[in-house]
């Protein structure tokens, strides 16, 4: 459990774990205090330092006397910068102003790509969640035997599109009927709230919607990465292949990422630090998310993941300042 610190103690903390994020070495009492200027004899840092590691906000440092943060001394220093805000400096990121509001998998893809260059660690960005939205518009295109294509359209014009596999054989002119069907009785209707009306129905058309609706729902809680090789510029990970290779393997199989999506898209958690993270694999990582808007529907997320020493102020700031300008984009999309 974390112990309330007085100012002495939270401004040493800040200052162990900033020169930790901006030098990545662990340095004594006296290069801090000449460094931060800070208002301490060599003696009363030390003392201080000592402390901190008694708590468990720092430890030491295998190279040197010098202390390192440990995951709560993170935390502490993340709780005291989101309580303190005072960054106002416009992040610079490259080609923002040129992404069109597309098809969701075009859409996402360029923003993952943008913020990992920008930030230069793993980016994940979140599928907005059309479920959230009202149905526009929807085809279904027989593409072969028992396979079809389901392309649905929610207000802002969101494009979602899902090859799947039938229950039977439609013809086209089946097809058509169903989408008929769907379009009479529901355009204009959340998808969230379709797909609850035809589970209490006992139509044999319904049922059949229930089942698209279904596939369409598998991947609502996908994820884009981007930057994957950024790792390999953080000697923490390109000296340690096993550990390396655990966040590679969550990345490419894509497992339980659906329980990160659902901590953030449900509890609003913006940083997510060692153990916070659901995944035994990432528990060394943080990952730093910003939830996106629609007319106060929560439609998704823009995250990156990283070691622990994150430069935190930046990313934030160029998160929150990445989701405005999405929500700029699907207003637009109107």
């Amino acid at each position: 459990m974390m112990t309330e610190l007085d100012e002495r103690y939270l401004t040493v903390l800040n200052v162990v774990v900033e020169n930790f994020i901006n030098y990545k070495e662990a340095v004594g009492s006296r290069v801090l205090i000449k460094r931060y200027n800070l208002p301490f004899s060599a003696a009363t840092m030390r003392n201080i330092m000592s402390d901190l590691e008694e708590m468990g906000y720092l430890k030491h440092s295998y190279v040197s006397s010098g202390k390192t943060p440990t995951e709560a001394g993170y935390k502490v220093y993340v709780r005291h910068l989101l309580e303190n805000k005072k960054k106002s400096v416009k992040p610079k990121l490259k080609q923002i102003d040129s992404i069109n509001l597309g098809t969701i998998g075009d859409f996402v893809a360029d923003i993952s790509t943008i913020l990992s260059n920008s930030c230069g660690l793993i980016s994940m960005v979140s599928l907005p969640n059309i479920f959230k939205l009202k149905l526009k518009d929807m085809s279904l295109i027989k593409i072969g035997s028992k396979k079809l294509l389901c392309a649905v359209i929610a207000e802002p014009y969101i494009v979602e599109t899902k090859i799947m596999e039938s229950t039977k054989d439609y013809s086209q002119s089946e097809l058509d009927d169903i989408t008929q069907f769907v379009k009479e009785n529901y355009k204009g209707w959340e998808l969230e709230k379709i797909q609850e009306d035809l589970k209490n129905s006992l139509s044999r058309s319904r049922k059949e919607c229930d089942l698209i609706f279904k596939k369409l729902k598998e991947k609502s809680k996908d994820l884009y990465f981007s930057g994957v090789q950024n790792l390999l510029k953080e000697r923490e990970f390109y000296e340690d292949y096993k550990r390396l290779n655990k966040i590679l393997d969550v990345i490419e199989k894509r497992k339980h990422v659906s329980e990160i999506v659902d901590l953030i898209l449900k509890n609003d958690e913006k940083v997510l630090i060692g153990h916070d993270i659901p995944n035994e694999k990432l528990k060394s990582m943080s990952l730093v998310a910003q939830p996106y808007y629609l007319d106060d529907i929560k439609l998704g997320f823009v995250g990156v993941l990283g070691p622990m020493n994150l430069d935190y102020e930046n990313i934030i700031y160029t998160l929150d300042f990445l989701s405005k300008k999405i929500e700029k984009l699907l207003k637009q999309g109107r």
